[in-house]
């Protein structure tokens, strides 16, 4: 007798296959950081223009690719989140823009970017002058390019107004975390709690206030000089994007400054943390009070 041979056929599907196979994800990107001072100047300069080209054109899908989801701005009218910031691009604009004294730094995986700036724009109705002011913007590599966390502006009417609400409500517990990070530094200065204060101060950390562009050595002075009143903080908002925490508030702080007194009057802030906890660093500050 002849043997049986019974042939079994195995038939997947295609969808059945694919599940079997691990499919690989096209690698991301990483970032080239530049090699020197001047390079990353010359990367800074090159963002910011980009940036400022979208605003002049009311290109807000455009901008939209630069900022990350946690990004916030502060001028002197207050904070605002991405979709505010999109909102003013896209009913708003600005002319022509003209920076200068570019300086970029690095800290971990952020590039601080700050500059003076000549900018024909208008907040609020309100045309703002084309003086040179200062600008300050954080950027991190994320998804294959370089995108934007925060960024400040200088650029006030000659007597600045109160600050208004910021334009969202944010979220309860990422406001709480910013809170904590912000009263602590902010108080440490206040009470000449110096070793703290220096602490929590990053190596290549930058600065713009109403004496322009700032570094670490320069905060570390004022802080040792100031006297300053009992801070009052309020509408506190904290967002993070990644490894970075950005903490926006109109803080009422007085302070006497060598010849300079800035009022004891409410004045939009902001702090970018990275890190978190007892760990965390300040890598930028935008302060809008100035003197009277």
């Amino acid at each position: 007798m002849q043997p049986i041979l019974l042939t079994f056929a195995l038939v997947l599907s295609p969808t059945a296959f694919a599940q079997s196979v691990p499919v690989q994800s096209a690698p991301i990107a990483t970032v080239e950081w530049p090699k020197n001072d001047a390079a990353r100047n010359v990367l800074g300069e090159s963002l910011l223009n980009t940036f400022f080209a979208k605003q002049r054109a009311k290109d807000a899908g455009g901008a939209g690719q630069l900022l990350q989801t946690g990004f916030q701005a502060l001028n002197y009218q207050g904070s605002i989140d991405r979709a505010g910031e999109l909102a003013a691009i896209a009913g708003a604009g600005a002319g022509t823009t003209k920076i200068s004294d570019v300086h970029a730094t690095r800290v971990g995986d952020a590039l601080i970017v700050t500059c003076l700036a000549t900018v024909h724009e208008t907040v609020g109705g309100v045309k703002l002058p084309t003086d040179e002011t200062p600008r300050m913007s954080v950027w991190t590599w994320v998804d294959g390019a370089w995108r934007m966390a925060a960024f400040g502006s200088l650029n006030m009417p000659q007597t600045r107004p109160a600050p208004g609400a910021p334009n969202s409500a944010g979220d309860s517990a990422t406001n709480a975390i910013g809170e904590t990070l912000l009263k602590s530094f902010i108080n440490a200065q206040v009470n000449k709690d110096l070793t703290v204060f220096n602490a929590m101060l990053a190596d290549g950390m930058q600065s713009v206030n109403f004496k322009g562009q700032k570094l670490r050595d320069d905060l570390i002075k004022g802080a040792d000089y100031a006297k300053s009143e009992t801070p009052v903080f309020a509408a506190i908002r904290g967002t993070q994007c990644g490894d970075l925490t950005i903490v926006t508030c109109n803080l009422t702080l007085g302070q006497k400054i060598g010849w300079s007194t800035l009022p004891a009057a409410s004045a939009p802030f902001m702090v970018v943390f990275q890190g978190a906890g007892s760990l965390a660093k300040v890598i930028a500050t935008t302060n809008t009070n100035k003197p009277v």
